[in-house]
């Protein structure tokens, strides 16, 4: 849809096209995007930087699926004489002549001339002669009980591709065809600025017109339920120089730099003219609700900056939506993760200007039919973090809406266990 005509802002798709595509242009000029190699045991949760291929088959045999024997070619009398085991670890390495069986285990090697494994349940002991033979119970086979040499992975097989996040599946996959390393990207730095004069440390004694500041730890710990740490803190009265100095030195240390407060349209929201100083505002403003003061840059030309609202809603939630996809985009992963979107039907009915696009903040439930049920949180302040906090859902309403009858079906996103 591009920008509103009035001048209100992208939208939210728009403004997460435009963001991905500025950063794709610095992967492709090397700004950013930076590799190392490192051992399996450190590699969970990283982003893989190169296709690994099997060199082999694996598990490199035939192996056995049942607890049996191992059966030779047979004789009369569907008799097999006990010459020996094969155990994990401890192969029967020789050929079965005729009418010969060794006793095997459950993924034990099976000797090269053995086409036929039989359970041990399909056949009884017979001592003669001082030798043990097996009788098989059954006239014909119904299977081989034989896994194939490369039954596990195939020579050449794709062990992992490029941009993948590696989970404890892949790093044992990786691990059984005797891979020790991986190259991954380095997770990228992320520098946080706070600003507000009404601002001051938690738990220090309060003044009239003074909060305590929280968007610093509810930005770091978003951040950290998805996998990316704050790497240095800075928390600034509204004073010009003061910020400019800091989100240069951020910009000196991180890779990314994002700032929460001082983007909107006030006497002391100093920081759009601060980026346009040291570097340059791409676009500002989404047509949303809420989230709308919001800005993306770039300082030095290299390095992403992202300007949040200062309420913390509004800050959660347009991390959640544009900052979130483009550190994922940082980290060189190829399909980029958004919240989980779900169709849910409406506990009441819904009254509401039209106007942006907004993201209403619910509860999930679940009723005796199965059916996903949204009910609506009362407080919508984007203030309020508790308005978020207290919600397990994003739900979406798009901006010609201005009434929705209770039962009407309408997309929602997912936020706990992986947000909020």
């Amino acid at each position: 849809m591009g920008i509103d005509i009035n001048n209100q802002g992208l939208y939210l798709n728009d403004a997460i096209k435009k963001i991905l595509e500025e950063i794709d242009t610095l992967i492709v000029n090397n700004e950013i995007l930076h590799k190392e190699e490192i051992n399996l045991d450190e590699a969970l949760g990283k982003v893989s930087m190169e296709e690994i291929l099997s060199e082999e088959d694996i598990p490199g045999y035939r192996s056995s699926v049942m607890d049996g024997y191992a059966l030779g070619e047979s004789t009369k009398g569907n008799k097999w004489k006990i010459v020996g085991e094969s155990f994990p670890g401890k192969p029967f390495n020789e050929l079965l002549k005729k009418g010969e069986a060794v006793t095997i285990s459950t993924g034990s090697f099976v000797p090269d001339n053995c086409f036929y494994v039989i359970p041990q349940e399909q056949v009884s002991l017979e001592l003669l002669n001082g030798n043990e033979y097996i009788l098989k119970k059954e006239k014909s086979f119904n299977n081989s009980w034989i896994r194939e040499k490369n039954d596990q992975v195939f020579k050449g097989e794709i062990l992992i591709k490029k941009g993948v996040k590696i989970t404890p599946g892949i790093l044992s996959k990786l691990a059984s065809c005797g891979i020790k390393t991986i190259k991954v990207s380095k997770i990228s730095k992320l520098g946080l600025l706070i600003t507000g004069d009404e601002l001051i440390k938690s738990g220090t004694a309060r003044k009239k017109g003074e909060i305590w500041e929280s968007n610093s730890i509810l930005i770091k710990s978003i951040s950290k339920n998805l996998g990316f740490e704050i790497n240095e803190i800075h928390i600034e009265k509204d004073n010009y120089q003061n910020i400019k100095n800091s989100l240069r030195n951020i910009s000196e240390f991180n890779d990314v730099v994002i700032s929460v407060g001082g983007i909107s349209v006030g006497k002391k929201d100093f920081l759009k003219d601060i980026i346009n100083e040291i570097g340059e505002i791409k676009f500002w403003k989404l047509f949303l609700k809420p989230g709308k003061p919001f800005a993306f840059g770039l300082i030095n030309k290299k390095i992403p900056y992202f300007g949040l609202p200062g309420n913390p809603v509004s800050a959660a939630i347009t991390f959640i939506q544009l900052v979130w996809p483009a550190l994922q985009k940082l980290e060189g992963i190829t399909n980029i993760e958004f919240p989980l979107r779900i169709k849910v039907k409406l506990n009441s009915d819904l009254k509401r200007r039209k106007g942006r696009p907004e993201l209403l903040r619910g509860k999930l439930i679940v009723n005796e039919e199965g059916e996903l049920i949204a009910d609506i949180s009362e407080e919508q302040s984007s203030s309020k973090i508790s308005s978020i906090s207290n919600s397990d859902l994003l739900i979406e309403i798009p901006s010609e809406i201005d009434f929705c009858q209770k039962g009407n079906l309408l997309w929602a996103q997912l936020l706990k266990n992986n947000f909020l």
